[in-house]
């Protein structure tokens, strides 16, 4: 059965779905790294040093892609064992090598299909980092937007209460289930005398109950006065 999103939780929906996300981005990309400074530390404590044979070279650039230099290799284990991988190296590397000629190898000798090869590129942790900036901007991005779908919720159960004069409604630019959303802006007066303004998104159900000039109950903090949600009550 599919959830209805309502519009008082379309915020929570939406910054919620930006949160999740981001944490999945940015826990593959802590997941990652780690992973592959672990295995480097390991490669470089225990790892055994044996002489390969190039195999092939290639050059392979897709469209959407960055240019990339693979060799193909073979190399034999400590148990005697052949083992055939490949790797992308970086393009001082690959010039170096020639087809059947060496190549220095490093794997663990209790996993011999876990290597490295001599100029190998960093491809990984440039994955890493494009995880890691994603899912901590997209992270940040619903961290707020779930926080100030909060404070809104809050201030309008426990803001101080203004009486608050329709400025325009108007077709807003929001649509919640594909339905477009209507934008009422308001004007009202703190308990200093100061003006401020206002807007909130209705459904065109809601916004039918209000014209220009209308009079409705507002909410806002008396800290931050520009902090305000229009209530839908008549005043």
């Amino acid at each position: 059965m599919p959830i209805a999103i309502t519009h008082s939780s379309f915020w929570f929906w939406f910054g919620g779905l930006w949160l999740a996300v981001g944490l999945l981005f940015l826990g593959v990309g802590v997941g990652v790294g780690l992973y592959e400074r672990g295995l480097a530390a390991r490669l470089d404590a225990g790892g055994v040093r044996t002489e390969g044979v190039v195999l092939a070279k290639e050059i392979s650039a897709p469209r959407d892609r960055s240019v990339s230099y693979n060799v193909t290799f073979r190399f034999v284990d400590a148990r005697g064992e052949t083992i055939r991988g490949s790797a992308a190296v970086a393009a001082a590397a690959w010039d170096a090598l020639v087809e059947r000629g060496p190549i220095d190898v490093v794997y663990l000798p209790d996993r011999p299909q876990t290597y490295r090869v001599a100029g190998q590129s960093e491809a990984d942790v440039v994955l890493v980092i494009v995880f890691a900036l994603a899912g901590g901007v997209l992270t940040v991005v619903g961290g707020l937007i779930v926080g100030n779908a909060v404070r809104t919720r809050r201030l309008a159960r426990t803001g101080n209460v203004a009486t608050g004069r329709v400025v325009a409604v108007q077709p807003g630019r929001l649509q919640i289930n594909g339905i477009l959303q209507w934008e009422l802006r308001y004007r009202f007066q703190d308990a200093s005398g100061r003006h401020h303004e206002g807007k909130c998104s209705l459904s065109p159900e809601a916004a039918q109950a209000w014209a220009e000039g209308a009079v409705g109950r507002v909410r806002y903090d008396a800290r931050k006065p520009r902090a305000s949600v229009w209530t839908g009550e008549r005043a």
